[in-house]
């Protein structure tokens, strides 16, 4: 965070954001020069390294971005008291003196009272004079510096902006990619108010500062600590309401990775860690299986009743989800929490339960419709849970092929490729495949990957006659650019609904030829 009179913002319209420092040639170069500066006062007392700030902002730059990154560098900087002496006590000294010798109405009185302070600490009067207020802010030297690039101090200095906005805000609501469990350690951690969510995707509410009665200052600063964490993700979105004091107004405030990710500094990225050596070996043992389930850690959080439920590992193929729980060794109080919220759990879940907690709580557990509890000693068993997920895949396709069987829809586009048409109703591609190649819609012939308009078919095969014609003879890249060219993206099997043969010249595709159908090439002689 900044300090708040160093927050830059535009507003317009009932809407709020930061005036965020751009990339430019222009913004780096003053970065750079900061950067350099302190590099350059290292032993140097700070109001000289502040001297040169100043000259900044009398070139004409804002004096609130220059002091920003300015503050930034003295956060990364050591600033130490360089001189032998404590400075409290040597004021102590010269103010018992001052009791001894009178008050220093004259410079002549003065300087009788730092020589006799200085004879008494075995010091000469130039290193009282010194030493005197060296622990005063403004005196203190630059003993340690850790420099970074300009656009990471730019990127820094954007977050920092964020941060101190939200220090306003009467409500923060945010999404992401994933790190969710490092986002609700963090949320824990900080003692935030939350809420989850279900709003295209899965959304977390925070209480924000300004919507409270008292700590507001600690609650705005947890609150700050805590957008890093979110924007560590590659997909994110930030949404808040700020109350501008100046004008008691609620402004609307939003962020995104697509447009603010790039001006925005992440936090180095952490390794995947494992909450026990039973999940990291069913991880291990479960990629190296050609499955076709992707297996992902710490996906997103799964509503149970008004608490969420991170789950250990999800699967994921085309469309279908299953997540997974592993339940180790742990208190009875903490088995007891996630049984309740076991309990309320809405979508498919399996659960991993070591046999030494196979107690009666979890046992009424297995008449849950949606959940499905496998046992283990020492290690997960992968048979189970392999039969468990193709069923629940078998049992999830049925009913996206009912769900597409059920659809008014009527094709009139010349191309129908399944995995895009799957992709825009949200259902798998083999769901789709399966649905159409049953009944295919009329006027359409069934390709392995797409559905072609037979009058398409026939125009894509004269074109290729046409050029076959031309040319005298056709190589395979040429004919599948010129189906590609005219919508159907499945050339080779365009081309065997066609009747052409390949003839190859070794194994690159780029000598093979395109043999015409001999009914073509008969009626061609004929």
């Amino acid at each position: 965070m900044l300090p708040s009179e160093l927050l830059l913002v535009r507003r317009r319209s009932g809407r709020i954001w930061p005036r965020y420092a751009k990339l430019s040639s222009e913004n780096l170069e003053v970065a750079n020069l900061l950067i350099q500066a302190y590099s350059r006062h290292m032993g140097e007392k700070k109001n000289v390294l502040k001297e040169f700030v100043g000259e900044l902002e009398n070139m004409g730059y804002d004096y609130r971005f220059v002091r920003g990154l300015s503050v930034l560098l003295d956060r990364r900087s050591v600033l130490k008291c360089n001189v032998k002496v404590d400075p409290v006590d040597l004021r102590r000294r010269l103010f018992q003196a001052t009791g001894r010798l009178g008050l220093p109405t004259t410079p002549e009185q003065r300087t009788r009272i730092v020589e006799s302070v200085a004879s008494e600490m075995k010091l000469t009067a130039e290193m009282v004079e010194e030493a005197l207020y060296a622990d005063l802010d403004s005196e203190l030297v630059l003993a340690e510096f850790n420099p970074l690039s300009p656009q990471s101090l730019l990127k820094d200095y954007n977050v920092s902006l964020t941060q101190t906005l939200l220090f306003n805000s009467t409500e923060l609501d945010f999404t992401a990619s994933g790190n969710w469990q490092r986002i609700f350690y963090t949320v824990k951690r900080l003692g935030l108010i939350y809420e989850a969510y279900r709003r295209s995707g899965f959304w977390v509410k925070i209480d924000g500062p300004a919507s409270l009665f008292k700590l507001t200052r600690r609650y705005g600063t947890a609150l700050a600590k805590l957008l890093p964490a979110v924007i560590a993700n590659p997909g994110w979105t930030v949404e808040a309401k700020i109350l501008w004091k100046y004008t008691n107004e609620i402004c609307d405030f939003k962020i995104e990775s697509g447009r603010h990710g790039g001006i925005l500094r992440k936090p180095e990225p952490s390794a995947v860690s494992y909450d026990s050596v039973v999940e990291q070996n069913f991880a291990v043992r479960f990629e190296a299986l050609d499955s076709g389930w992707v297996l992902r850690r710490e996906p997103e959080p799964v509503p149970a009743g008004r608490f969420v439920i991170i789950p250990d590992f999800s699967f994921e193929r085309e469309g279908v989800r299953v997540f997974m729980e592993v339940v180790g060794f742990w208190t009875a109080e903490y088995l007891r929490r996630k049984v309740e919220k076991l309990k309320k759990i809405e979508v498919n879940m399996l659960i991993a339960v070591d046999e030494a907690l196979a107690c009666e709580k979890l046992a009424k557990l297995e008449k849950h419709a949606k959940l499905n509890i496998v046992y283990y000693r020492n290690k997960v068993p992968l048979p189970p849970i392999l039969r468990y997920l193709e069923e629940a895949f078998q049992h999830a396709k049925e009913k996206q092929a009912q769900f597409v069987r059920s659809l008014p829809v009527t094709f009139v586009e010349p191309v129908v490729n399944y995995e895009e048409f799957a992709a825009r109703i949200g259902v798998s591609t083999e769901s789709v495949r399966t649905t159409l190649t049953e009944k295919p819609p009329q006027g359409y012939v069934v390709l392995p990957n797409s559905l072609v308009k037979k009058d398409k078919l026939e125009e894509i095969g004269k074109t290729l006659e046409e050029q076959m014609s031309q040319t005298g003879r056709l190589l395979l890249p040429e004919a599948a650019r010129i189906i590609e060219t005219e919508g159907a993206k499945d050339s080779s099997n365009v081309l065997k609904a066609l009747g052409y043969k390949i003839k190859w010249q070794g194994i690159s595709p780029e000598t093979a030829e395109v043999i015409m159908p001999e009914s073509k090439q008969t009626e061609k002689d004929s």
